[in-house]
């Protein structure tokens, strides 16, 4: 995708009725997260844990949605994806455990 047009080339893929690949799921998330810097949340601690979250969907679409992807690839992007959202709950103060998070 060229980055410089990357919205209205979203836009079209989007629009269309066929299924997106993980390319364009992934340059949607990274497109999102940029939005976040206009949006005013009455939370500040939100926006970087929703561009986190984003980001690690995009990184598991990339590694797992790809014709070359390989299942094997899944243990490592599964706990990268956990990794990362575990250091994006630890700067809010939070701390994730095995179901639930304190």
């Amino acid at each position: 995708m060229d980055p410089t047009d990357l919205r209205a080339e979203l836009a079209e893929q989007l629009a269309n009725s066929k299924a997106i690949d993980a390319e364009t799921f992934n340059a949607v998330c990274f497109l999102l997260t940029r939005a976040l810097d206009g949006l005013e949340l009455k939370v500040p601690d939100a926006a970087p844990l929703v561009r986190r979250l984003l980001r690690v969907a995009g990184r598991v679409v990339i590694d797992t949605g790809m014709p070359d992807s390989s299942p094997e690839t899944w243990p490592n992007t599964k706990q990268m994806a956990l990794e990362w959202i575990d250091e994006a709950l630890r700067a809010l103060g939070y701390e994730a455990r095995r179901g639930e998070v304190s």
